[in-house]
């Protein structure tokens, strides 16, 4: 048994990309990007411990990119778009993103979303677009060591409400907040 949790990952990098060309262009660069829309890959590291990078596709032609603070890959690729790589686009992402891990998450989930995230596969290494406590989010169902966990993105303007809200739910169902206000 885990405790329930939701955290916010201050420590994160992001970037966004979109054209024609921004899967060859991230290719040239050693970054592979998944080939199906609404899906991510990446190393799979617990609730607890920072990703290296995670490439979600969210479209045919958009991506989103997140790593964890301290990393050079998206500072890198930051340093190439400035040379205004043809059919590549910078779309500018500062996510909040949280965590929501432990058990009893997918009571919370069933409480503030309408998508039975119980049902996926987080095998899958799908991106679900939906919206949660009203707020538009990008949810990527992932498992570690048969825990299965949840990273959530949204729009920085609404993190405060997100992570506020979300932490409530959380401690409503016996768990804890760690950097979100409940």
């Amino acid at each position: 048994m885990s405790l329930l949790t939701v955290h916010r990952q201050a420590d994160s990098c992001h970037l966004g990309l979109k054209g024609a060309s921004a899967t060859q262009w991230l290719a040239t660069h050693g970054v592979i990007a998944p080939t199906a829309p609404n899906s991510w890959s990446g190393a799979l590291p617990g609730p607890g411990e920072v990703e290296p990078l995670i490439v979600a596709r969210l479209g045919a032609s958009e991506l989103f990119l997140q790593e964890a603070a301290g990393g050079h890959t998206l500072e890198r690729l930051s340093q190439a778009l400035r040379n205004s790589p043809t059919g590549v686009y910078p779309v500018l992402r500062e996510d909040t993103a949280l965590v929501l891990a432990g058990d009893g998450v997918h009571d919370v989930l069933a409480q503030v979303c309408n998508i039975d995230f119980g049902a996926m596969s987080p095998e899958s290494r799908v991106i679900v677009m939906t919206l949660m406590i009203g707020v538009a989010v990008l949810v990527a169902p992932q498992v570690a060591a048969d825990e299965r966990y949840y990273r959530i993105w949204c729009d920085p303007s609404y993190g405060p409400y997100l992570g506020a809200s979300l932490g409530a739910v959380v401690v409503d169902c016996g768990g804890v907040c760690t950097g979100v206000s409940a």
